[in-house]
């Protein structure tokens, strides 16, 4: 068993404010080391049958525990926090705090985490450490345990014994897929739209690799396989890039996504096919040439990834998708505008009582499934995974959307108001 990272998770779960970390440090580590720690796990699932699998899951579960099995802390706690700090539990989580005064409180810098509203002691200070300090280990530590749950194996009555291979599988294309997208320094030996056929080229190979492995893996590690291969490119740079990072070229050249990436504005296929090392008219070209093209690369490689990821989740025994697929009509309503208006209306009209959003046993919005309705119902350019950032109103994505909503009068009423 491999247990690199299931050890030093466990070594940051078992850290303490009073140690020398602060809560920030904390959280920053909790979130780097978790998708080495599921890798890590799904490449130990693929050496093991169906019971062994199991017994190493619930080992990895009951470890984890261990370390947070005396935390008894409920997420209330962190109210009077947050409402000091005028800031959600969710952006202290998932975005980047920059210079936000609770960051300077997280680092255990005092002095800079005071406002014209807030001047904590030494001993509130360290009270707000560790209670976030104590969350944050609670809540990573049940997102491991929830990942060893998922991945637990369905026994069957009836086994078959498939083919077996000399190695667990193919991963030739998912190296070089993985490579093409995350390697924006190759724009400097040539051009986006070139680097962009050689990313679409590999594609087919890539899926056939997919179902080729599909074919010979036993049942009970195909899916493990998958989550592999998803996880592997989710942890490439750009996979989680979106239009938000052409945004501004799309505005300048008065272009849309949906043409993406057969441009009509002449202008901008220009700089798209400018190869960084020719002839230049300006020195100045080399650097705009360098930050057009490397922001449309990392745009592709998103999108390339996302739609990979997509794929190899609709080929899970246990994916939701496949049941989505199954009823999916033919046509759709062609959305015109940017996906990020489009999660805004659909999520703003469930927060409103317009739509009633799937959700998880836990009564929360299932942000990957409504996603997915969304994009089987309407034609957009776009992927499951940013849809749901946009659908969460209250994600770093989608609170930036609200704003320019909000600063246009945007308002409908609620439901109750009118019914």
């Amino acid at each position: 068993m491999i247990r690199d990272y299931l050890d030093k998770y466990c070594e940051i779960l078992n850290r303490q404010i009073w140690e020398g970390y602060s809560a920030y440090s904390i959280l920053v580590d909790l979130k780097h080391y978790l998708p080495q720690l599921k890798s890590e796990i799904l490449l130990n699932c693929l050496n093991y049958d169906i019971d062994k699998k199991a017994e190493f899951l619930n080992y990895v579960a009951n470890e984890i525990k261990t370390y947070t099995q005396k935390i008894d802390f409920d997420e209330k706690d962190l109210n009077k926090w947050l409402t000091a700090y005028k800031i959600t539990l969710d952006k202290v989580v998932n975005a980047n705090l920059g210079k936000e005064p609770i960051y300077f409180a997280l680092e255990g810098n005092n002095e800079k985490s005071k406002t014209s509203d807030i001047n904590f002691d030494n001993h509130d200070l360290f009270m707000l450490q560790n209670d976030f300090m104590q969350y944050f280990c609670k809540l990573f530590a049940t997102e491991v345990i929830n990942f060893c749950n998922e991945n637990q194996p369905i026994k069957s009555p009836i086994v078959k014994e498939s083919t077996h291979i000399n190695k667990p599988f193919k991963d030739e294309y998912l190296k070089v897929f993985c490579k093409e997208i995350n390697n924006e320094r190759v724009i400097k030996e040539t051009c986006f739209s070139l680097i962009y056929d050689s990313i679409i080229h590999y594609i087919p190979y890539f899926e056939n690799e997919v179902m080729e492995n599909l074919l010979l893996l036993n049942t009970d590690k195909k899916d493990d396989y998958l989550n592999f291969a998803i996880d592997t490119i989710k942890k490439t740079q750009f996979s989680d890039c979106d239009e938000k990072v052409i945004e501004k070229w799309l505005n300048k050249y008065n272009s849309n996504t949906s043409e993406f990436p057969n441009f009509e504005n002449k202008e901008l296929k220009h700089w798209l096919n400018r190869y960084y090392n020719g002839y230049a008219d300006d020195p100045k070209d080399y650097d705009y040439i360098l930050d057009i093209q490397i922001d449309f690369y990392c745009y592709a490689a998103g999108l390339e990834a996302q739609k990979m990821i997509s794929f190899l989740e609709s080929k899970k025994s246990t994916s939701t998708n496949n049941a989505l697929l199954q009823s999916e009509t033919t046509e759709k309503v062609k959305w015109i505008g940017k996906p990020s208006q489009l999660g805004f209306i659909i999520g703003k009209l469930a927060d409103l009582g317009y739509i009633e959003a799937p959700k998880h046993n836990n009564g929360e919005i299932n942000f990957t499934k409504f996603a997915a309705l969304v994009n089987n119902t309407f034609e957009v350019n776009t992927t499951n995974n940013t849809l749901s950032k946009y659908l969460n109103l209250e994600s770093e994505k989608g609170s930036e959307t609200v704003r320019k909503f909000d600063e246009n009068g945007f308002d409908i009423p609620h439901i109750k108001a009118i019914s």
